[in-house]
């Protein structure tokens, strides 16, 4: 009996820790690197994936994230994913007035050089004072080397 409580707590543990593992492995291919407003000036390696992350409020408040690439032939976009603070908006999508969350904003680099990449934030549509004055740009330096 003890032996089989044992080897159950064991297996419990191995598989608790390949999950998390493979989740990890996950992110790391999908997302790359993460670098978020602090650290405005970067540098990845030709090839890699990074993403670029800011806070977002969420589509149903009215936040819409585009992404500028000054020299699209240095990084690529590919790819849009918000990832919500709440559980329940990450399971059953956002309630109305919801989705808050960070958005990650991913990349590959494609050559080297150096290109500066812009988010921007066009609140509601942008269409008033008030609008704009609550959205919002960020830009980051990427030099992508070999």
């Amino acid at each position: 009996m003890r032996r089989w409580l044992v080897w159950s707590l064991v297996a419990v543990v191995v598989l608790v820790g390949a999950v998390i593992g493979g989740v990890a492995v996950y992110r790391k291919v999908t997302y790359g690197d993460r670098f978020d407003a602090s650290r405005p000036t970067l540098t990845v390696s030709e090839g890699s994936r990074f993403t670029l992350v800011v806070r977002d409020r969420g589509a149903s408040v009215g936040d819409y994230w585009t992404a500028e690439v000054n020299d699209p032939a240095i990084a690529e976009q590919v790819g849009s994913t918000l990832i919500a603070d709440s559980l329940s908006d990450r399971v059953f999508g956002p309630a109305d007035g919801g989705g808050k969350g960070q958005r990650l904003i991913t990349f590959e680099a494609k050559a080297t050089g150096t290109t500066t990449i812009t988010l921007k934030n066009c609140f509601q549509g942008c269409d008033t004072d008030r609008r704009r004055a609550a959205s919002s740009t960020v830009s980051w330096s990427v030099t992508v080397e070999r």
